[in-house]
């Protein structure tokens, strides 16, 4: 089976003339092209199918993004990993004909639904190479590292293995020497992991440190907080993800944390609304200058423009400036109504107008300051977002109204 496996990975090699694996083939390609700013790549992630054949294909929706991202033909494009189902042979072999289809470098993070199937470890490292690796190029240091291993243990419903979710100590280590590295070099860094890491009082379910996940507890033993100030103690411009079906973007001690995984998947709801988090399939374009301000713009699958009311730039030097929506979120609380109950605000500490917004982003309605309630008798069942001013910050309430 290995055998006819490589096989056919050889031919498709040869009949596309534009192999995307092993990585190191890959880099080697990107760091001979000739520098000119800005530095463009894309990113998306979690374009498996889904096990639900009722949802959408994931190859459809995929295969949209692809074309935007060939016509925009960036210097190169990473996966954040999920690009198989189970990561059996065949399901390898199939995204081996989707990514040499693609017209730029392509660059994987392994992710969790590559591991499931007993021979996913071996298929990725064979086909790939290194999971941990990094490069360099026009004053940006590029860092890629796996932050879920496969485990021994089998599930016995499913009949695959189970899935363990930390950095080690031995990565956290390199990802150090690298960083440090980097900083005396002048050099700003991306990093890049499939599973997004435990963010107190914002992503705090799925994610790296989840109480849920293996090794318990996880938190600790995955090394999270570690990692987290590892970025937030070097030159470390932002770190991307995937793993959870939606959008997101979130400052913490300083460093950008952005979450991706629109690429096919089926979503999931946000945790913000817009221009802050999106339920829709996308994918990111980052353009990168010479003075390390970055301009991120999001792509909904099937578009071939970015869509304005999510582009922001971002400097290392200054404090994050969007081109719509309010100002960096601070807290995100969740009230859950029966619908007719109403929305209690403390009005006193309110600064402006709070506005109301559906799961798409519409804004809906608003409460002036100096009222006290915001009534739900026309809202239907579903989430909402209530986004307003108060001393410190900008203050997002998640609000979950179940039927009266």
């Amino acid at each position: 089976m290995r055998k006819a496996f490589f096989i056919i990975t050889f031919l498709i090699g040869e009949l596309t003339g534009f192999q995307n694996h092993p990585t190191d083939s890959v880099i080697n390609r990107i760091i001979d092209t000739p520098l000119r700013y800005p530095i463009r790549f894309a990113y998306v992630a979690d374009s498996r199918n889904s096990f639900d054949p009722n949802d959408p294909s994931a190859d459809s929706i995929f295969s949209l993004i692809k074309e935007t991202i060939n016509e925009i033909s960036p210097l190169f494009v990473v996966h954040g990993g999920d690009f198989v189902q189970r990561g059996y042979t065949w399901e390898y072999d199939h995204f081996l004909n989707v990514i040499d289809s693609f017209e730029t470098n392509l660059l994987t993070v392994r992710g969790n639904h590559e591991l499931y199937a007993d021979e996913g470890p071996y298929l990725y490292d064979s086909l790939f190479g290194e999971t941990d690796y990094y490069f360099d190029y026009g004053g940006y240091r590029f860092i890629f590292l796996a932050d879920c291993q496969q485990d021994s243990l089998i599930d016995p419903y499913y009949g695959t293995h189970w899935i363990d979710y930390f950095i080690s100590e031995e990565q956290i280590e390199w990802l150090d020497s690298l960083l440090t590295e980097a900083d005396s070099l002048g050099y700003w860094a991306f990093v890049f992991a499939h599973v997004p890491p435990y963010l107190p009082g914002h992503d705090t379910t799925y994610c790296l440190g989840y109480y849920y996940y293996y090794p318990r507890p996880n938190y600790s033993l995955s090394h999270t907080q570690e990692f987290t100030d590892l970025l937030r103690d070097h030159n470390v411009i932002a770190g991307l993800f995937g793993h959870q079906h939606f959008y997101d973007r979130w400052t913490y001690q300083g460093v950008l944390y952005l979450i991706s995984g629109g690429g096919g998947s089926p979503l999931v709801y946000p945790l913000q609304p817009p221009p802050y988090g999106a339920y829709v399939h996308h994918f990111l374009l980052f353009e990168l200058d010479s003075t390390y301000s970055i301009t991120v713009k999001f792509y909904e699958a099937g578009s071939f423009l970015p869509d304005p009311q999510f582009t922001f730039t971002y400097s290392v030097e200054v404090e994050e400036e969007s081109t719509s929506g309010p100002p960096e979120i601070t807290t995100t609380q969740t009230l859950i109504l029966e619908r007719g109950q109403p929305i209690p605000l403390i009005s006193d500490r309110i600064s402006g107008t709070a506005y109301l917004y559906d799961i798409s982003g519409k804004r809906i309605g608003e409460i002036i300051g100096g009222s006290t309630t915001l009534w739900t008798d026309e809202l239907s069942p579903g989430i909402y977002f209530l986004t307003y001013r108060f001393p410190g910050g900008v203050k997002l309430l998640r609000i979950i109204i179940l039927p009266g």
